[in-house]
C-alpha cells in the first residue's frame, strides 16, 4: 500500500536529511522555517520554490509512494533550496549537477534517475 504523505511527513523526512552529509554542511534552515505541501500531480514528483522569502517544497503523492522515492525527492528538492540560498536561480544547471552528485554519493540514489 502506498505511503498517504502530509506536510508533517515531509518535514520530518526534511529534518533527518538535513542531519546528514553533504546537507550538513549546507546549512539548510530548520523544516519550521520551510513550507511544506502534498500534491497530487502525477506529471512531477516534486516542486520547490521560493514565497513571500520562506522556501516551499511540495511533493506529490501519485509519483512518491515509498519511503525511499520520498527520500530521494526531498533530497532533490533540498538541492534547490541550497541553489536559492546561494542566489541562484534553481534551475538543473551546473551547480545542481554538482550539488546532485555530493548527494548521490553519499546517500546512495541513482544520479540518472535523481
Amino acid at each position: 500500500m502506498p505511503l498517504r504523505l502530509t506536510p508533517d511527513m515531509l518535514a520530518a523526512g526534511y529534518d533527518f536529511l538535513r542531519e546528514t552529509q553533504p546537507f550538513k554542511g549546507w546549512k539548510l534552515p530548520p523544516a519550521e522555517e520551510v513550507g511544506f505541501a502534498v500534491i497530487r500531480a502525477s506529471h512531477i514528483f516534486a516542486d520547490c520554490g521560493v514565497e513571500d522569502g520562506v522556501p516551499v517544497i511540495r511533493v506529490s503523492e501519485a509519483k512518491n509512494g515509498h519511503s525511499v522515492t520520498v527520500l530521494a525527492t526531498l533530497a532533490h528538492e533540498m538541492c534547490h533550496v541550497r541553489q536559492f540560498m546561494a542566489g541562484d536561480s534553481g534551475n538543473h544547471n551546473d551547480m545542481f549537477r554538482r550539488l546532485a552528485r555530493a548527494v548521490c554519493r553519499a546517500h546512495g540514489f541513482d544520479i540518472r534517475s535523481f
